[in-house]
């Protein structure tokens, strides 16, 4: 199975620099030039197993909105499935960096030296968030062995999803950097799983003097 992993375009949560969990805008002007260059990309893609099979996405209406305009270009269905979603912030939610560290000193200070230790205040830790998207990844596995199946989900879920493929600890999320709008591949088999592709923007460049939908 050929997992090609989307995050959801630029909301104005993203643009103004605030935590995104479960709640935000859905996609700003930008966000839905960013859908639509992931979706042309897609299209284009020279996919030597075969054409995308099915589209699944996490339920939130920023992941939402950029499967529907996949979903349009490959007309395919989208699945939404709950376990996608992005890591549950708790109080976090909406904050920016400044009112994080002003606020909450220690578990940002925790943050910066081990990530994977942080439970966040009322919300998720990575682990979990981790254990949940492996979980589906696996499902999914089991569903579409011989498959291409688009994954459009958040940063967290990705990063820690490739953490799990390359055995790295979750402070590896520090090392690598997934955009708005990024697509990454994972060619997951029953007895291994490789990382082909990581935030691949080429196709963003110009976005933001495209039409969007």
């Amino acid at each position: 199975m050929n997992l090609i992993l989307v995050r959801h375009g630029e909301t104005q949560h993203n643009a103004d620099g605030r935590v995104l969990g479960r709640g935000g805008p859905g996609l700003n002007q930008r966000g839905h030039n960013q859908a639509a260059a992931a979706a042309r990309a897609l299209s284009a893609r020279d996919l030597s197993d075969g054409a995308v099979a099915v589209i699944y996405s996490s339920p939130l209406p920023r992941a939402m909105e950029t499967a529907e305009r996949i979903s349009r270009e490959l007309d395919l269905p989208v699945q939404a499935e709950a376990s996608l979603a992005e890591i549950d912030v708790g109080k976090l939610e909406g904050l920016t960096s400044d009112e994080m560290r002003a606020q909450y000193p220690e578990l940002m200070a925790m943050w910066g030296r081990d990530p994977g230790s942080v439970q966040m205040p009322g919300g998720e830790s990575l682990g979990q968030l981790q254990e949940r998207v492996w979980q589906v990844a696996q499902t999914l596995l089991e569903r579409h062995l011989d498959d291409n199946v688009v994954v459009v989900s958040h940063n967290f879920p990705i990063e820690t999803l490739v953490c799990r493929v390359l055995e790295l600890p979750l402070a590896g999320i520090r090392r690598m950097r997934v955009d708005l709008g990024s697509l990454s591949v994972v060619d997951m088999q029953a007895d291994r799983c490789r990382l082909l592709h990581l935030n691949d923007i080429c196709h963003l460049e110009g976005i933001d003097d495209s039409p969007g939908r």
